[in-house]
This record gives C-alpha cells, sequence and structure tokens, in this order.
C-alpha cells in the first residue's frame, strides 16, 4: 500500500487548535501521508487558525464540519466517511505526535486486514486494553478481547471504505455512541451469539463489532512511532489542575512520598466505583455491572483526566515560557514512564518555537 494515498482526518473542538496543531508538524515529517484538519465547532478564530496552517503545505486541507454547535464525535466521523471517496477512511485523535518515521511499517500493516486501528493511551495499563468477557461495557481504551478477538481503537484507525460502507448501509449502525436498548433486534441477535452483547458501545465501538462479525480482517497493533497523549481533546475546557476525589487520592499521592500509591489508588477506585454509578450509566446499569468492572471503570477515568490535565498545563507552560507542571502520579509505573517520556518529546516539539510566538507558528 502507498501511504502517500491515504489522508487521514484529524478533528479539532473548541479550545484545543493552538495548543495541538502543531503535532501535525511531527505528522507531516515523519510520513508522506495527507491530513485534513476538520474543525468541529470551533469559533471563526480557532478554525481561521487550522485554515491558514493547511495553507502552508499541500499535503494538508481544511474542512469545517459545524460552525456554532460541536457535533458529538460519531456523528463527525459519520459525515467524513458519507464524503470519503478513497479506497481508506481514515482518522486521528488530534493529541497524537509522531517521533520518528512510522509510515511503512503502517503500509505493511494495512496490506492484510481490512481495519487497521492503534494508539494505546499513554496512561493504559493491562487491565484498560484487554476486556473480559464477563465485563458489560465496551469503552475506548478497550483494543481486544481477554480470548484474544482483536476489537480495534478508535484513536487511530484506518477502515477499508468500501467494507465499512457495506456494514453501515446492512446495519444503519454509525459511529455513534449506543446503548444496548438504541441496538436493532437484528444486531442484538448476531450480537448475542458472537458473545459482544454489551450495556453500552463507546464511539466506533459497535461497528466494529460488527465488521467483525461480518467476517472482515481487523487489526490492532502500536506504532511505536506515535505517540497518544490520550484525552486532552475531549477534556479541554477543564482546569489543568490535578483530579483529587477525595482524601484516598491525596494520600496516595503525598503518604511516604507516593511509595503507597497503587494500593491506595485501588481501593480509592474500588470505594468510589461501589458508592456511585459508573460514568455514562444509570445506578440501575451500574448494579449490573461486577465490582471489578466498576473499579476498573473509575482507575481509567482517574488515569484518563490527570494525563489529560497535565498535558494541559505542560502545553500551556511552554506557550507562556512558565514553570512545567509536576509529573501526574497515577499508580501504575510503566504509565508514568511513559508520560515522563512523552514528555520530553512535547518539549522537543515545542522547543524551536518561542512561547511568545507559538500562535503565530500554528498559522505558519
Amino acid at each position: 500500500m502507498h501511504t502517500a494515498d491515504l489522508q487521514f482526518h484529524i478533528i479539532y473542538t473548541p479550545d484545543t487548535v493552538v495548543h495541538l496543531t502543531p503535532f501535525v508538524l511531527s505528522l507531516l515529517e515523519f510520513s508522506d501521508c495527507r491530513y485534513q484538519l476538520v474543525s468541529n465547532g470551533c469559533l471563526p478564530p480557532e478554525a481561521d487558525l487550522l485554515e491558514e496552517f493547511c495553507a502552508g503545505d499541500p499535503r494538508l486541507s481544511f474542512r469545517k464540519l459545524a460552525t456554532t454547535e460541536m457535533l458529538d464525535h460519531g456523528s463527525a466521523l459519520d459525515t467524513l466517511q458519507a464524503d470519503c471517496r478513497d479506497e481508506w477512511f481514515c482518522f486521528m485523535d488530534s493529541d497524537i505526535l509522531a517521533v520518528a518515521p512510522f509510515s511503512e511499517l503502517l503500509g505493511r500493516y494495512i496490506d492484510d486486514c481490512d481495519v487497521f486501528s492503534s494508539g494505546h493511551p499513554l496512561w493504559h495499563a493491562p487491565e484498560d486494553i484487554f476486556l473480559p468477557p464477563h465485563f458489560r461495557r465496551w469503552q475506548g481504551s478497550y483494543c481486544a478481547a481477554t480470548d484474544g478477538t482483536t476489537l480495534g481503537f478508535t484513536y487511530f484507525a484506518l477502515y477499508r471504505n468500501a467494507a465499512l460502507s457495506q456494514v453501515r448501509q446492512e446495519t444503519g449502525i454509525g459511529f455513534g455512541y449506543r446503548y444496548w436498548d438504541t441496538v436493532p433486534a437484528a444486531q442484538q441477535s448476531v450480537l448475542k451469539q458472537s458473545r459482544l452483547d454489551k450495556i453500552d458501545y463507546d464511539t466506533g465501538k459497535l461497528l466494529m463489532a460488527l465488521m467483525h462479525i461480518a467476517g472482515f480482517r481487523l487489526r490492532a497493533a502500536e506504532l511505536d512511532a506515535l505517540l497518544h497523549l490520550g484525552g486532552v481533546s475531549a477534556l479541554a475546557g477543564e482546569p489543568p489542575d490535578y483530579y483529587y476525589r477525595g482524601r484516598l487520592d491525596r494520600l496516595a499521592c503525598t503518604l511516604l512520598s507516593g511509595a503507597l500509591a497503587r494500593p491506595l489508588f485501588y481501593l480509592a477506585d474500588l470505594r468510589l466505583g461501589l458508592r456511585s454509578a459508573s460514568p455514562g450509566l444509570t445506578r440501575e446499569q451500574s448494579a449490573m455491572l461486577t465490582a471489578g468492572e466498576r473499579r476498573v471503570m473509575q482507575s481509567r477515568r482517574r488515569k484518563r483526566i490527570n494525563t489529560a490535565r497535565y498535558f494541559t498545563a505542560l502545553l500551556l507552560s511552554l506557550q507562556r515560557a512558565a514553570p512545567t507542571p509536576d509529573l501526574p502520579k497515577l499508580g501504575y509505573g510503566p504509565a508514568e514512564q511513559r508520560i515522563a517520556d512523552a514528555t520530553e518529546h512535547v518539549r522537543r516539539q515545542f522547543a524551536a518555537r518561542p512561547p511568545k510566538t507559538l500562535q503565530a507558528a500554528v498559522t505558519g
């Protein structure tokens, strides 16, 4: 596959353009792909920045989806795919940057599959990636079942466009978030037969399940040359401070310099999971989850929020030549190390841009 023929759609939502658009420069440097930067609900100043930025390189193009209201992510992807005439429909999150060449490996991966996805968020632990069969929710960071079934991400994804259009037309299912009671009866039947029936399906997950059931080849693999910060765009506008949920979180971060972070966070996640509804579900729906799944959902949310807030604070500090924030404590050493390593890559990405002229750099 000639990756120069691929065009990735990158969707920008309000309050993300100045911070995240410079990452596109790394994608241009380390690949031969094309990129369409998509404004989804951005106000005119941000949309104008995107359009001007795209004018500076022939591999970039600009599209405005919504002007006054932001579309949900699934609806935005549905709209983009409906207009796509390429062999592959490709998209990626806006908080992904490249640190080395990746085109050659990507081309080899997609030669023998119909759907390829990548992009483990930096904050992940194994429990966030592998979905046990008894878990009732299919959320964004799960890319494989514990029985080995490939499920896939929607962080960095490529679909054979004809196959994707076929499944969408046959099922009426798009990329949107779905609850089980909104899934048509015909699809409920095949999902139950494949043991992929869940309470809810995050963006694109139900569509991936149906493509798997239809016999299309799904593949998920890490591209080490790409770093996915994880959640920065989705949580734009939140305060960049560390997200404490209570006393146990504070003890986990401070007691014995964080040496007890892992067990204390475990207890805090379990306690909160049992006492409150799982994010996105009612109390009745949450009662269908095991204690273990409720804990994992709270852990995932905590790690995602604090990683996103940290990188938001880091980008602001680089923009303003201010002191950089402390690395976040997540209670999982490998994730904390990934964040520390990514911090240096982000610093280098902005090193050649004096903070006072960062916004001018975004416009080329």
